[in-house]
């Protein structure tokens, strides 16, 4: 967008776009998200800022990078279960105007044409934004199960956006009957494009994940099958890389505890994902239920071949045995098997990963991410919007 600057030269008019944020850790979602703002800046010449649920490793990674930034403890919760923990559901409660009134000052002060809602997680701060009269992007990464809650979700989501940005197919088609006229944009995470340092082969065969530990990630199968592998074949080893979530659910909770105690896989805990990535020979992903992952598309970009659930997102990177694996679910036998014979055949692993990389290179790069967000934002900033409510 071009304005006439001194001299009658033509300069480009600064854009600004706030990015509200939910969670402190840098999990996918956020750091798909930053990624883009970083590149936007950088080619597009937008003025970022960003809205931080209090401190953790998003801000600490990404907070520098942004012109503005605002920081305040998220008394909000997402679930119930969330609104119980300390310091308790009235305090929470009683903090939350303040919490809105300080994003809302914050919005006041930066003054966004933009406002981008990273995940449904979001919503009370983008109906803070739409309140305000700023054009609202929201920018879906979940696929969260049908009933009640959903729909409710939903329905609230539609009448905030102006512009729904959904991770994968499934999502889209979710967003659809709850859109109300606003534009659903399929846009698809993306990786920057890096090479890997040190050599596949050569080396013992050690199988990794990348996840916070938890039900929808399939923990529990990935450390099942690590059990039924190394029982026959104790030279491939299983690293896992992630934080561990609180889950509600005693009986996983249980049985995670139990393999962990077996001592089958190393738990690294948090961690870069991409530099464990160098030491892997294949990357597997049982998740149960998968948007659109980023992990899966990192270790695809570093040449590792991908077994993953048939689920969610994933059917969109993986084409069985094009460039990586699909089974089952909760299939702990099914994901052995197929990691046994990964161990086992060079010669497959060298092509499906080789056939992964090429296929982050041609579809999945970050340039191509930053164009269409870039897109999805005058979009949005082109609807008509009501008058800021008083």
């Amino acid at each position: 967008m071009l304005t006439n600057g001194e001299n009658g030269r033509v300069r480009p008019r600064v854009l600004r776009v706030t990015v509200l944020f939910h969670e402190s850790q840098a999990l996918g979602s956020g750091i798909a998200v930053a990624r883009v703002l970083e590149r936007l800046s950088e080619e597009y010449g937008w003025l970022t800022s960003g809205w931080f649920p209090g401190d953790g490793p998003l801000f600490d990674q990404f907070h520098s990078s942004m012109s503005t930034y605002g920081k305040y403890r998220r008394p909000v919760a997402v679930s119930v279960r969330g609104w119980r923990e300390a310091p308790g559901p009235l305090a929470r409660l009683r903090a939350t105007p303040k919490y809105l009134n300080q994003l809302k000052n914050m919005l006041l002060h930066v003054r966004p044409h933009v406002v981008h809602a990273n995940t449904l997680h979001s919503l009370p701060e983008a109906t803070v934004a739409k309140r305000l009269g700023l054009p609202v992007v929201l920018h879906v990464h979940e696929l969260p199960a049908p009933g009640l809650k959903r729909a409710a979700t939903l329905t609230w989501a539609g009448g905030i956006a102006d512009q729904f940005v959904a991770v994968s197919g499934p999502v889209a088609e979710m967003l659809e009957p709850y859109a109300r006229g606003a534009p659903v944009t399929l846009i698809h995470n993306g990786v920057p494009i890096i090479e890997r340092t040190k050599p596949l082969d050569g080396r013992a065969v050690v199988v990794g994940t990348v996840g916070a530990v938890c039900r929808r990630k399939g923990t529990d199968v990935f450390l099942e099958a690590a059990a039924r592998v190394q029982a026959r074949r104790p030279d491939i080893t299983f690293e896992h890389v992630g934080p561990a979530e609180t889950s509600g659910d005693h009986a996983f909770d249980r049985r995670v505890a139990r393999e962990c105690q077996a001592g089958n896989v190393e738990m690294r805990g948090p961690h870069p994902g991409i530099e464990a990535m160098e030491d892997w020979s294949i990357f597997a992903l049982p998740s149960r239920q998968d948007p659109f992952p980023l992990a899966s598309l990192e270790a695809m970009m570093m040449g590792l071949p991908v077994v993953a659930s048939n689920v969610g997102g994933l059917r969109e990177q993986i084409s069985h045995l094009v460039n990586g694996i699909l089974v089952e679910p909760g299939d702990p036998a099914s994901l052995a098997r197929w990691i046994e014979r990964l161990a086992d055949d060079a010669e497959l692993r060298q092509r499906l990963g080789a056939a992964a990389a090429r296929t982050v290179r041609d579809r999945f790069g970050l340039a191509r991410q930053v164009r269409l967000v870039h897109g999805a934002y005058i979009e949005a900033m082109n609807r008509p919007h009501p008058p800021p409510a008083p």
